[in-house]
This record gives structure tokens, C-alpha cells and sequence, in this order.
């Protein structure tokens, strides 16, 4: 049969079939578009210079959105080419996103007049710490609008992820501070602005729910963006700063995990219609909820990631929303402070003399990046930052704002993390009824339970009760109408061949970390020490031969974080480091932020050295995952290899073979040495050019060779534990504090260099063990108790003679050799601060011989490091001789 095609005219009906099909999809598309414009981001709320605002320049990028709600956000793609020829035709200021912070007023969460104080007068952070105020139950709605916020902007001051972390807003910078950090007696609740510092430094004192950011980076997987921040509360003590203390509170609160549950946009409406919104959005909504109701990803959280991208298909570019995930803590803050102590124990107390507990002092929040494409390669491999430092992904940090809970009878834990029944052996401070007898319930429908849901009973039979607090129906406010960080950049990972990945799938880290032992400084060209005692300007020199001497010693790596521009804005450590040293030896990060405190331990207000924790605090977090074994140290504290070790790595080799976690170094300080000193008269104390009274160093000599000379000698005694430094693996310690590791890996014995979560200089503050819940116990048959206490097994003091000391060489100025001749003339006895500050070293280091002084009449008193003298120093003149030729040349 042929088939033959013929034209006809179309029929009537099928003709209006027509019709209705394209007018359906005509609609479609307009209803489409107006969907897609109602995502487009708001405009920045306007705040009046009246008010205290200001005003926040918009950025030329269009900005829109796509529902983080959905289970499948929009894809997202991302071409590096595209990327870089948008930045070529549109500029950076079209497409570059400036940081932002939008400020939020206090809660409305207690009732005034209520808070004992403590007593103020007494020093002792545990003794009269007063109590807390009456909350209002449940916790009052956040009602607020976009326009009630105050928006400050930093775009001024960053610019680029190449002004990362240096530009972030910490403070004021150098020369632009209104209150000094030694004896400061002003408070920003008599004497400061703190909008205008909020304008021109850092915008936590006016919001102290936005966390004192300091550094932020994604892993080497950019699945997790980790944000390094400071306890701004811990700044000041005392009674002059007690109302700065109390509106700080919120420091601390965040450090306390809330449980939350996602809710759309109709459900929010019915369970709190007072609460502002457009109507329109489809980004997911959050309520307060327990445990037991929280999502998965909810239990234990503070904070809502938001992270855009710019769309660089669109022209011009876009920014547009890619996800929203919850954020997470390296550990759980408040667990660790149940476990810390057998008594109560308070994360904060009215008084606010909270200082004893320093683990608090560092903070870490991450936030899990969304699985969505092209996302986490894009963060990992650094693509995503341009050639100029442009960042292509941005992240908004939005807190989740609850009232603090005090003590541990209001800790918020789940069964399987202390038992059904969490333990109270005290009462210390007399706050066992403050469930009871400090709420107020507030009338209205917000402790209803919402009667489409049925609530099983609470897991936990004491504890925190986040019904009674929270309520059935608190809703989080949308958050563009919530204070929050907007706009913070994420850039580059640091630089590492080791991923988590790597880790989870059994590998071994040992055969995947880039360094098997690195060491963190945190240095500048000048400083003045504690209290402004005295002024420091050999820290150039100290550093060249410090880096020469631990790089001969064994360490692969020094991360140096350069304080200077806290100091100077006339020079830098950079000219310093290189070209002379190389980059596979020696990182420099530039970090001008100033200490917040530098009093001394003794002064009413101790507060603490910001700065140097936060510094710390980051080189653990960013470089620990690459290293086995890491430290933070001073320019003048060597570690020396003794007995018939010839290098740190032998040291930390058998370390591991034993089972060692933390190798702990006793501190004791060393004296300079009389025949390498001269006679000094430029002091007020010092004399006169013809009679000079004082002894300075005479150039050309090393400090290691100057210092070697200690009172004692080794094994040294235990009270010089209280300087110790620490090396440790990176793995097993959680955080560290100066001195201490405060949270460790513990019993779990993990052989990686992740044990330690966080140090602060001289202590690992949290380890494993510390933070191992009673169910992971169980499971790997671990004894379990309310108080932990760390393995002696996994952190060992050094053996001094035939393992590795450390030898502490703090500068000693002129002015403390005044009257040397008199003073440490044999058999004198100094007055109190009178000692002699000379050395002279005994014969042989044999203090039992008849001959006790030399002709002049100075008493020997101290003991030399023969192998420092006869093996190292040798070694040290010859490697600073071999790589100044090769500079030269």
C-alpha cells in the first residue's frame, strides 16, 4: 500500500487544543519567573546614621536564591575559565561579596534586677559567684525585623582572600585603639562606644552572639569549613569590667549546643505568626526542639551555614544560594566541662571570674559544606579563588540565640553520653533548684504543644529540660532577619597531602602525613612583655637562629605567625624569613591582632593573651592534620636532643613505639653567661658611662650559646611544671592551653596526630579520652567515670639527660643585672627581686669541689648543657654559616 502525504486544513478542535497548550505554558513561565524573583536575596535593610547603623554598600552582583530546604538543591557547576574571563569583563568589585555583620538586639530572656553579682571583691573564681537571674520560660520570640538590624561593613578592610586572615575584624588595628590592654580601667558600659567600635573594629561587643572570628579556612577535602575564634569574655575580670563581663555571657552560650528541627514555611506561620517574614521564601525554617524531636544533623549545634556561590554563567555574575547544613563542634564544650571536675562546675557564673577554666578560652565551629556537585571539589582543590584572591563561595553564620545554662545539673546531654541519669556528687554553688525557682512562666500559647504532634517523654531523666525552656513552639527567626556574619569568604585549604577520607578508610596516617614534626611560633620584629615590663627588639635574630636550630634538629616545618603588625606598621618578619629560609621550611601567616590583656597573672584583671592562643589555636587546626607530631613554642625555648638521640625524630619515633601522646618539657629559666657579657650604663638604673652597674650581651654570640647556663641540673624539679611546654601528636590532642592539653584522645589511644582537638601553648587542653562518651566506653570495654583524668602512660615528662630538654633562654635586659658585682658576690643574700641574674658557670658543672668562685669573688651558680656546648653549637655555627653563603650567592 503506497502512502501518499497531502496538505488539509488543521481541524477546528485540534486548532483550540493548541491554543489552551501554549497559553498554559505562557503562564507557567511568568508564574516561574515570578518565583525566581521572589528568591532574589532582599535588599540590605537601611539603618539611619541616627540609630547607630551603617549604611552597607551594595554590591553590583544580582543576588538570588534557591530553596536549601529541598532535598536536591540546585546544581552547581563551576568553570574556571568562565570564572576568570567574568573577572576580566565585569571587575572585582562587581562580583566580590563585602563582609558583613548584621547586629541583633539582647534577648528578652530574663527578668531585671534578678542576677546576684557574687561577690566581686573576692579573686577566687569559685568562692561567692553569686546567681544566675530568673529566665522567663519558655524562651520569649525574637520578633525583630531586617530593618531593626544594624549592618556594619568590612569590605574596606578586606578585600580578597588574600587578605586572609589578617583583615578579618578583630580590633582596630595599630594606632586606632581607644583602650590600652595593660591597667585599662575603661569599660564600653561607662566610657566607650560600642557601635563605633562596632564600625571600626570588631562588632562582638554589640553582638556578643557573633563569634570573635580570628581565622576560617576549609579541609583539604572542602567538605568542612572550620572557623578559629576567641572567647572575647575571657578579655577582662574583675570588678571595674563586670557589666562588659555580663553582656559577654552570650561568648559562652554558644559554646553550649542547642538541638533544632527543620520546619517549613507554613508550619512556622501556625506555631509563631508574630515572627516577621515575606511571605514568599522556601529556605527551610528551625525550631527548638529536644532530642528527641531534633533532626539527625540537629542534636548538638549553635549555628545555621548558609553558602552561596557566585554563578558565573549569568551575566553579570549571581550570587545565589547553594545550601544551608547546621553547624557542629570539634567537641562537645559542655561535656567536656562535666568531665573536667569530680565537684560542680559552671561553664560561666554571675561573678564572671571564670578565667580558671582556660579551656574555654579557645573556640572552633565548623560547618559541614553541602554535598551539591561541583561544591566541595571546587573548595578543596582552591579553584574557586580567582588569580586576583576572589573568592568564588561565601558563607553566612547565623547563631541559634538561647539563654546560658549554668552549672552542671543543666547540662544538655543524651543517654548514651553519661547515663539516663547524669551525676551531681555537689551542690557547690547552691544551684540545684534553679529549674525550679528562678523561671518565671510567661502567659500566652508558646508552652502549647503544637496538637499535630505527639511528644514521647524526655530520654534524659534529669539534666537540662529544653521543653520547660524552650517550649513546643519556638521558632528561629528567618535570617535575614537575624544578626549574623554575612558574607565571610571561603578560600584556600592549607596546603596538605592528608584528607579526612583517608583517615575513615583505614589507611594509615602515618604513611599520608606531609610532616612526621612541625612546630608553631607566634613572633614579631618588637613586643613588650606582660604588663609592659619591657620593651623586646631581638626577636629577628632570635628567630633566624631558632627556626636554623630546630630545622637542624629534626623539624620539617615551621608555621610562623607574624604578630608584628600589632606593633609596627614599619616592617614585618617576611624580610626576615625570606629569601632565607625556604618555603618547604617555613610558612608565614600574618596575624596583626593585638592582645586583648597583657597584664600580668598577678593583676586584679588578668584577662588573657588573645592573640597568641587564637594563633595557636589555628596552627593546630590548620596544619595539625599534615603533621604527626606538632608544638607551639617561643623564639626562646629550644628543644634539645640529649643522650644518644641526634635528632627530635628519633625522640618522637620511640615516643610513638611506646605509646606516648605527649612528651612534656619542664621549664625552668636559663641565665646568660658572664664571659659573654660587657659592661652597660644606658639605664636609669645602670649607672654611669665611667662607673657602669649593669652587663648587656656582647654582639656576635648565639643565644643558645649566651643562655646555656641553668640554676639546676637536670632531672629539673616539679614546680617548674608550670611553664612546661608540651609536643604532641596532632591526633590525639583535642585542645591545648598554653601549658596544658586539656582534651585529649585519652583511652581510645588513637596512633594519628589528630588526639589533640585544641592546645593552648603550654597545655593540651582537650583530648579524647576527655571527651569519649559511656556508650563508646561500653563498646570498646573502657572503664568509665564522671571525672576524667588523663592516662600518665600517654603524656610522659622527658627524660632531661638522655631523651630531650628544653632549654628556656628569655631575654634578661641590662636592668636586671644591676649591682651584679654585689649581688652575686659569693655568700650574699638578696633582698626579695634581688637575685643575681649572672651566670657563672661551675667548673666541669661540679658544684662539690672546694673552689667556689671566681677570682673577683662571684659564686658559681649554674650548670652548662655539655652537649649543647660540644655537639650542637658546632653544628648550629655551621649551618647558619652554609645557608648565609647560599642567600649571598
Amino acid at each position: 500500500m503506497n502512502i501518499q502525504s497531502r496538505s488539509s486544513p488543521l481541524p477546528k478542535w485540534l486548532f483550540g487544543i493548541a491554543i489552551v497548550w501554549i497559553s498554559v505554558n505562557f503562564l507557567l513561565v511568568i508564574s516561574l519567573q515570578e518565583h525566581l524573583s521572589r528568591l532574589i536575596e532582599p535588599n540590605l535593610p537601611h539603618n539611619d546614621h541616627d540609630s547607630g547603623g551603617a549604611d552597607a554598600d551594595e554590591s553590583d552582583v544580582k543576588s538570588s536564591s534557591t530553596s536549601a530546604f529541598d532535598s536536591s538543591p540546585k546544581h552547581f557547576s563551576f568553570d574556571r575559565k568562565i570564572a576568570e574571563d567574568a573577572l576580566q569583563k565585569y571587575g572585582r568589585d562587581a562580583i566580590f561579596q563585602p563582609l558583613r555583620a548584621y547586629l541583633e538586639k539582647p534577648l528578652n530572656d530574663t527578668v531585671p534586677g534578678t542576677i546576684d553579682k557574687g561577690n566581686l571583691m573576692d579573686k577566687k573564681p569559685k568562692s561567692e559567684v553569686g546567681r544566675p537571674p530568673k529566665w522567663y520560660v519558655p524562651l520569649p520570640l525574637r520578633e525583630g525585623t531586617p530593618d531593626e538590624l544594624r549592618v556594619y561593613e568590612y569590605g574596606h578592610k578586606l578585600r580578597s582572600c588574600n587578605d586572609m586572615p589578617a583583615k578579618l575584624p578583630i580590633d582596630r588595628g595599630l594606632g586606632n585603639h581607644i583602650a590600652p590592654n595593660v591597667n585599662n580601667k575603661k569599660t564600653f558600659s561607662k566610657d566607650l562606644d560600642r557601635w563605633e567600635e562596632a564600625k571600626e573594629g570588631s562588632p562582638v561587643m554589640a553582638d556578643p552572639f557573633l563569634p570573635w572570628i580570628h581565622d576560617m579556612f576549609p579541609d583539604s577535602t572542602g567538605s568542612v569549613i572550620h572557623l578559629i575564634a576567641q572567647n572575647k569574655r575571657r578579655c577582662n575580670s574583675g570588678k571595674v569590667h563586670w557589666e562588659d563581663i555580663h553582656a559577654l555571657e552570650p561568648q559562652v552560650t554558644i559554646m553550649q549546643p542547642v538541638s533544632v528541627k527543620r520546619i517549613d514555611e507554613n508550619t512556622a506561620q501556625k506555631l509563631a505568626p508574630e515572627l516577621w517574614s515575606d511571605g514568599t521564601s522556601k529556605d527551610p525554617r528551625y525550631r527548638l526542639a529536644p532530642h528527641e524531636e531534633a533532626d539527625a544533623d540537629g542534636m548538638f549545634t549553635r549555628f545555621i551555614c548558609r553558602f552561596k556561590v557566585i554563578d558565573y554563567s549569568k551575566s553579570p555574575p549571581a550570587l545565589v544560594t547553594v545550601g544551608e547544613t547546621l553547624s557542629t563542634y570539634p567537641y562537645n564544650y559542655e561535656f567536656v566541662n562535666y568531665r573536667k571536675e569530680i565537684g560542680d562546675l559552671s561553664m560561666l557564673t554571675p561573678k564572671g571570674k571564670d578565667n580558671a577554666m582556660f579551656w574555654q578560652a579557645q573556640q572552633r565551629f565548623d560547618c559541614p559544606t553541602p554535598d551539591n556537585d561541583d561544591l566541595r571539589s571546587m573548595i578543596a582543590s582552591g579553584e574557586g579563588v580567582l588569580s586576583d584572591g576572589t573568592p568564588s563561595v561565601y558563607l553566612d553564620f547565623i547563631p541559634i540565640r538561647t539563654a546560658p545554662r549554668y552549672g552542671k545539673r543543666m547540662s544538655y546531654f543524651t543517654p548514651d553520653m553519661a547515663g539516663e541519669t547524669i551525676q551531681f556528687p555537689t551542690d557547690t554553688f547552691g544551684w540545684g533548684d534553679l529549674a525550679e525557682t528562678n523561671v518565671v512562666h510567661v502567659n500566652g500559647s508558646r508552652n502549647k504543644s503544637n496538637p499535630s504532634e505527639k511528644h514521647p517523654p524526655r530520654l534524659m531523666k534529669n539534666g537540662f529540660n529544653a521543653r520547660l525552656f524552650w517550649g513546643d513552639s519556638h521558632v528561629i527567626p528567618r535570617v535575614e532577619a537575624s544578626g549574623r556574619w554575612q558574607n565571610l569568604p571561603i578560600c584556600k585549604p592549607p596546603a596538605a597531602e592528608i584528607t579526612d577520607k583517608a583517615l575513615v578508610e583505614g589507611q594509615k596516617p602515618a604513611e599520608k602525613k606531609k610532616h612526621k614534626l612541625a612546630a608553631c611560633l607566634w613572633a614579631s620584629a618588637s613586643f613588650t612583655t606582660r604588663g609592659n615590663a619591657q620593651a623586646v627588639s631581638d626577636t629577628t635574630l632570635r628567630l633566624i637562629e631558632w627556626i636554623e636550630f630546630h630545622l637542624l634538629v629534626g623539624f620539617d616545618h615551621i608555621y610562623v605567625y607574624d604578630n608584628t603588625g600589632a606593633h609596627t606598621d614599619e616592617a614585618s618578619l617576611e624580610s626576615t624569613l625570606f629569601p632565607r629560609f625556604l618555603e618547604t621550611e617555613v610558612t608565614r601567616i600574618d596575624w596583626p591582632c593585638r592582645v586583648c590583656n597583657n597584664n600580668i597573672p598577678a593583676h586584679e584583671n588578668t584577662g588573657e593573651r588573645s592573640s597568641q592562643y587564637a594563633a595557636e589555636n589555628s596552627c593546630r587546626a590548620r596544619y595539625g592534620p599534615s603533621t604527626e607530631w606538632i608544638a607551639s613554642f617561643d623564639t626562646d625555648e629550644y628543644l634539645v636532643p640529649m643522650g644518644d638521640y641526634n635528632s627530635m625524630r628519633e625522640v618522637v619515633d620511640d615516643a610513638t613505639k611506646d605509646g606516648t601522646q605527649i612528651l612534656t618539657f619542664r621549664s625552668t629559666r636559663a641565665i646568660p653567661i658572664h664571659t659573654y657579657m660587657e659592661p652597660f650604663h644606658d639605664h636609669k638604673d645602670c649607672g654611669t658611662e665611667t662607673d657602669p652597674t649593669c652587663l648587656s650581651v656582647k654582639p656576635g654570640h648565639l643565644f643558645s650559646e649566651v643562655y646555656n647556663c641553668e640554676f639546676v641540673q637536670p632531672p629539673k624539679p616539679s614546680w617548674s611544671e608550670r611553664a612546661k611546654k608540651q609536643l604532641y601528636r596532632s591526633d590525639y590532642v583535642l585542645a591545648h592551653y598554653v601549658h596544658y592539653a586539656t582534651v585529649t584522645q585519652g583511652l581510645k589511644q588513637l596512633y594519628r596526630s589528630d588526639y589533640v582537638l585544641a592546645h593552648y601553648v603550654h597545655y593540651a587542653t582537650v583530648t579524647q579520652g576527655l571527651v569519649e562518651t559511656l556508650e563508646e566506653a561500653k563498646k570498646s570495654n573502657h572503664p568509665w567515670g564522671m571525672h576524667f583524668r588523663e592516662s600518665h602512660e600517654a603524656d610522659r615528662i622527658t627524660d632531661e639527660s638522655h631523651q630531650a630538654i628544653m632549654m628556656h633562654t628569655k631575654t634578661t635586659v641590662p636592668e636586671y643585672t644591676t649591682e651584679w658585682k654585689k649581688r652575686c658576690e659569693l655568700g650574699f643574700k638578696p633582698p626579695h627581686g634581688q637575685d643575681c641574674r649572672v651566670g657563672f658557670p661551675w667548673p666541669s658543672n661540679n658544684d662539690r669541689g672546694s673552689d667556689r668562685a671566681i677570682p673577683s669573688g662571684q659564686g658559681y651558680n649554674c650548670f652548662t648543657n655539655e652537649k649543647m656546648t660540644t655537639h650542637w653549637l658546632p653544628k648550629l655555627r655551621d649551618a647558619m654559616k652554609k645557608r648565609k653563603s647560599r642567600v649571598e650567592n
